[in-house]
């Protein structure tokens, strides 16, 4: 068995690198005071598979399935595409009958023609018919630019360029949907770098902040929720008696399944059986569960256990509260659960590449690109 190796590296910035005072701190509440730290992981090598040459001597192809002529112009009139390349698209746009409905033969040209805006709009909405299995299958790196995706990942520059120009934008991410587009690398060793750095994900460090002077009793009872008290009493009492202010990461306070998977990849030798299937429902139902319950793998049985094992709320959100994005349609696209602060536990997808990890609400919300707002419910187990 191999065990699941991550690679961390910090992300932050010149001025907070060589300055702690900008490290970002949370505001001092029941759950005490926290410090965070960037950081950057990626899967471990032997997690990225090779792509072989035949997938980029396939034609690009955008498939709309169930539509024709009309009902192509609505679409992209309804989600705002610009008027040229609207018009350049339904010129190009021919029936199929493999997808019975109207396919797209995009050149090179176009491609790189596209706007950021236009090209977050149209792999969104191409995204949504399973045929285009490109921007279903997309990356997303949270960032500001392409340097903070590729910095330090042996990427070459020549291919850091080919990459650029196909990247764009949306609430706080950077996505990438084009490799096909880009085209076979003939460097082994940069095709195995570009795919790993791909499949980065920018998370964070939490420390809890602990001082003489903290509120022992109200750290005690919110970190140890779910009937853990006694499990982080000592640690924190330990802290508190240190006589000056110490530091602890937040993976310490969490539930057992919290603390093996944070941070982490799956193991490899599991990736055909039961840690390939366990999705962010797994994750989040399984919080407190001392042995995690891989019947909750089955949809089913997740609506099954939230109708029947919590109960929605609207008030202030606690440790171990799971939040759930809804679609238009009422399908749950995610869920996390409520740590602190603004930090969210989550794993997004069950594919060997998707780590456990921090987020933020707004970021959770852009992990899934969509042009049309979730709804998002909050919940708690009947015995909190």
């Amino acid at each position: 068995m191999i065990p699941c190796a991550v690679i961390l590296h910090h992300s932050l910035s010149r001025s907070a690198r060589g300055n702690p005072k900008h490290v970002p701190y949370s505001v001092p509440k029941i759950w005490g005071r926290l410090e965070y730290t960037p950081i950057v992981i990626a899967p471990p090598l032997e997690f990225v598979q090779e792509i072989p040459p035949r997938f980029y001597a396939e034609d690009i192809v955008w498939r709309f399935p169930g539509t024709g002529p009309a009902t192509l112009s609505t679409l992209f009139k309804s989600i705002k595409l610009s008027a040229p390349l609207r018009e350049k698209l339904l010129s190009m746009a021919v029936p199929s009958e493999e997808t019975g409905g109207m396919t797209i033969h995009p050149s090179r040209r176009l491609m790189l023609d596209i706007s950021s805006e236009d090209r977050y709009i149209l792999y969104t909405a191409l995204s949504e018919f399973w045929r285009n299995a490109d921007q279903q299958n997309l990356f997303r790196f949270r960032g500001n630019s392409p340097d903070e995706w590729f910095d330090g990942s042996g990427v070459t520059q020549a291919t850091r360029q080919l990459i650029t120009p196909f990247i764009y934008r949306h609430g706080g991410f950077m996505y990438f949907a084009d490799l096909r587009t880009v085209g076979y690398i003939a460097s082994p060793a940069d095709r195995s770098n570009l795919s790993k750095t791909l499949k980065r994900d920018a998370t964070f460090l939490a420390h809890l902040k602990v001082s003489p002077d903290s509120d022992l009793k109200a750290l005690v009872k919110y970190w140890g929720r779910g009937g853990r008290e006694n499990e982080v009493r000592p640690i924190l009492e330990a802290l508190v008696q240190q006589g000056s202010e110490q530091a602890i990461n937040i993976t310490h306070l969490l539930p057992a399944l919290a603390r093996r998977k944070l941070y982490t990849y799956p193991v490899r030798s599991d990736l055909d059986m039961a840690e390939h299937c366990r999705d962010c429902h797994w994750t989040s139902l399984n919080f407190f569960n001392e042995t995690p319950d891989d019947r909750l793998c089955d949809s089913r049985r997740v609506v099954e256990v939230l109708k029947t094992e919590y109960y929605r709320i609207h008030n202030t959100t606690r440790l171990g509260d799971v939040i759930v994005l809804l679609n238009p349609q009422m399908s749950a696209i995610h869920s996390a659960v409520y740590i602190a602060d603004d930090v969210f536990f989550h794993r997004c997808g069950p594919r060997s590449t998707a780590p456990w990890a921090l987020t933020r609400r707004k970021h959770l919300e852009a992990y899934y690109p969509s042009l049309q707002e979730y709804q998002i419910r909050c919940y708690r187990h009947n015995s909190m």
